[in-house]
């Protein structure tokens, strides 16, 4: 039986893929999925054939990033009242059966408990630091504590990366990312087909975090090596801002879970989402960190013996020779591959379904 789900969202990059992932996968199982978030994900979410409605967004200033204004635009918009009210707004009229909300937006758990719906939440952020170290501080209050009130928490990654505690809440499952739907594979890039040096993934996140110092470092050490890349820019950066060596693809934005099939490595800022759908296709990774909670994803990267983190303020012939033996190194391959998961996301679209039956059940009973 169909049903209607609201998924609560912003726009803080990564956690973006996952949300509109489930939705698209819970929409070829016939339900009527909604995504309330933040303007800027309203393309994405069209595009991933979910309607869409928005929230108020914070206007970043040019040249600043969300770090930047994290205090004055973007916690308020995450924590304050204003966004309540506007989720229950849109869910008066929606009415929905059940809400997935990021674990990041107190003000979507506030809303979840007003409404007394059966509610997800999603950890798109490494589960074991986020509840032990710094989610109190981000959140204001006991991150455990609010993810006691979901029915049910996925936690985006798998059980080996993350740095799990000796038990998990009953209402916790490590899911690993959530891969869109099976489709192309090539995303119109042809050029992935033809033979040649192997292919690298150069990306560095799909929200502002200073790409245009750190980009060309990393393309003069992969113009210095016999491959080939394709560089994502997220929609960050415009395609003609950025010089290239001769065996670099440029491309604004390409879902990546559509192109790591081809690659050999991934180079990247160590973002959870980025890392995580990688290694879900068996891809080792270098890492170079631009802050957030990346320093910490890196050193995972390194630790699981699936590829190398390298200090941002490291040379073209420090990231070349990083890569170099990422490449040629078949442990790091084979570490990474066993973390494959190509249908990775299948489970969490099971999880939340069940979810649902479950509370229908319930009230058909006591009804």
């Amino acid at each position: 039986m169909s049903a209607r789900v609201l998924i609560v969202t912003w726009d803080g990059g990564g956690n973006v893929p996952p949300a509109l992932n489930l939705g698209a996968r819970l929409a070829r199982r016939a339900h009527e999925v909604r995504i309330l978030g933040w303007s800027s994900t309203a393309r994405s979410a069209i595009d991933a054939g979910l309607t869409f409605s928005s929230l108020s967004t914070p206007q970043v200033p040019p040249g600043r990033t969300l770090d930047d204004v994290w205090d004055d635009l973007v916690d308020p918009r995450l924590h304050g009242q204003p966004t309540v009210e506007e989720i229950l707004a849109v869910a008066r009229t929606f009415r929905p059966d059940l809400l997935v909300i990021d674990a990041m937006m107190g003000a979507a758990f506030v809303a979840a408990g007003r409404l007394g719906l059966p509610t997800v939440a999603l950890v798109h952020v490494r589960y074991a630091p986020f509840v032990n170290i710094w989610g109190d501080g981000l959140m204001h209050t006991s991150t455990l504590g609010l993810l006691s009130r979901a029915d049910l928490v996925l936690a985006l990654t798998a059980p080996d990366f993350d740095d799990l505690p000796h038990a998990l809440p009953a209402n916790t499952t490590f899911v690993g990312p959530i891969l869109a739907p099976a489709g192309a594979t090539t995303a119109g890039l042809p050029e992935l087909l033809q033979p040649g040096p192997p292919w690298v993934l150069v990306s560095l996140s799909t929200t502002a975090q200073h790409q245009h110092k750190a980009l060309p470092t990393i393309l003069e050490a992969v113009g210095a090596l016999p491959v080939r890349a394709l560089l994502t820019l997220g929609g960050v950066l415009p395609v003609e801002a950025v010089t290239v060596p001769g065996n670099v693809l440029v491309r604004s934005f390409v879902p990546h879970d559509r192109v790591l099939p081809h690659m050999s490595a991934v180079v990247c800022h160590g973002g959870l989402s980025t890392v995580t759908t990688s290694l879900a296709h068996g891809v080792p990774l270098v890492c170079i960190p631009q802050g957030r909670d990346q320093p910490g994803n890196a050193d995972r990267v390194r630790a699981c013996g699936v590829g190398e983190a390298v200090s941002p303020d490291a040379n073209a012939a420090e990231i070349a020779d990083s890569l170099s033996r990422v490449l040629n190194d078949g442990a790091s391959r084979a570490a990474a591959r066993r973390f494959t998961a190509p249908d990775s996301g299948a489970r969490a679209a099971e999880l939340v379904e069940g979810l649902l039956h479950a509370d229908r059940t319930a009230l058909a009973t006591t009804g």
